[in-house]
């Protein structure tokens, strides 16, 4: 809290209150409205392509997001010390609840239209943010390599523990889902839509999770917090928002098709979008990436941790996989 008041200082408000909403964020309640107040984390060339996103989505007509809020001055961040901070406009409503259908409608919807104008941004000099256009293939390439690697690493250990000795159980089903991916994005027309994407130069949102959908008073759904998005085509984004929608619900296809329904409505898909589609739903993410993350030592969870995700992940797959068949069969042929 200490450097929110000389933060807030930096702009043309006055200051009614300050709630701490979570670590570095902070709703601002002033004589103007409500503000979103966020101590940034990404890095100062990543604040400023979000500043640039937000502002190119307000100016082109999307207004179900939270529209960025510049300084006194003009300037999209302010620095206070070592850190940089950022405001946009604070979105009232109620939380989003994917197990609910109307909610779910109107989260695709909402992403439709964001993919309708996240096209062609005019960036603030200095903003930078990933690009993803050409890169999957190599991506689902390294992931199945590591799947096969750590298989590697248990066989060559003498006395494996029992997440490793689980791991090898199902490490052959893991490769072979992995070269399946591979195998369906190489055989799609992946290369042909990431390039007009990146003529287009269109972005995404990439987390598409429920937390980041405000139910608006009409009903509408707001989209926030843009923390993570890039450069990519915006099937990537679908597939997103179905996987989070989907796997904690046995990857119900009729709420599969819901989805695609609503967004088709307002911005359909081209046929060759499916395909490329299937690929992700075909590569073992969630098994991937808990093994990374044990064989790599990126998370310092106990074993019994990693076991209890890994087989978490197991359980679901076998869904996963039934609904990546309906999906080739009623959308891929």
């Amino acid at each position: 809290m200490k450097g929110v008041l000389p933060v807030l200082s930096q702009y043309n408000l006055s200051v009614r209150e300050i709630i701490p909403v979570q670590e570095d964020v902070f709703r601002v309640e002033t004589n103007r409205g409500i503000y979103c107040l966020k101590c940034a984390n990404k890095g100062e060339h990543k604040m400023l392509f979000i500043y640039s996103v937000l502002k190119h989505l307000v100016d082109h007509g999307f207004k179900k997001v939270s529209a960025p809020v510049p300084s006194r001055d003009g300037s999209p961040l302010v620095k206070f010390g070592h850190q940089i901070y950022f405001m946009t406009e604070w979105v009232s409503g109620t939380p989003c609840s994917f197990q609910r259908q109307d909610h779910l409608t109107e989260a695709a919807k909402t992403l439709a239209e964001f993919h309708q104008k996240a096209k062609g941004p005019k960036l603030l000099p200095g903003a930078k943010a990933r690009e993803m256009y050409r890169k999957w293939p190599d991506i689902f390439r390294k992931r199945t390599d590591e799947l096969i690697e750590f298989k590697e690493m248990v066989l060559d250990k003498k006395s494996p523990n029992e997440f490793e000795k689980r791991y090898l159980s199902f490490a052959d089903k893991f490769i072979a889902l992995g070269e399946k991916a591979c195998h369906t994005l190489d055989a799609s027309h992946y290369r042909k839509i990431a390039k007009e994407a990146e003529k287009e130069k269109t972005f995404t949102h990439r987390d598409v999770a429920a937390r980041n959908f405000i139910i608006g008073e009409k009903k509408e759904a707001y989209l926030i917090d843009f923390d993570y998005s890039r450069f990519d085509i915006r099937a990537a984004d679908v597939v997103r928002l179905m996987e989070r929608a989907l796997r904690d619900e046995k990857w119900d296809m009729e709420k599969g098709d819901l989805i695609l329904k609503s967004y088709h409505k307002v911005y359909p898909l081209e046929q060759e979008q499916y395909l490329v589609m299937l690929a992700f739903f075909q590569l073992p993410q969630k098994a991937w990436r808990i093994s990374n993350r044990y064989f790599k030592g990126k998370y310092h969870w106990q074993e019994e941790g990693f076991l209890k995700k890994l087989m978490s992940a197991v359980r679901k797959m076998s869904y996963q996989e039934k609904f990546a068949q309906t999906f080739f069969e009623k959308y891929c042929k």
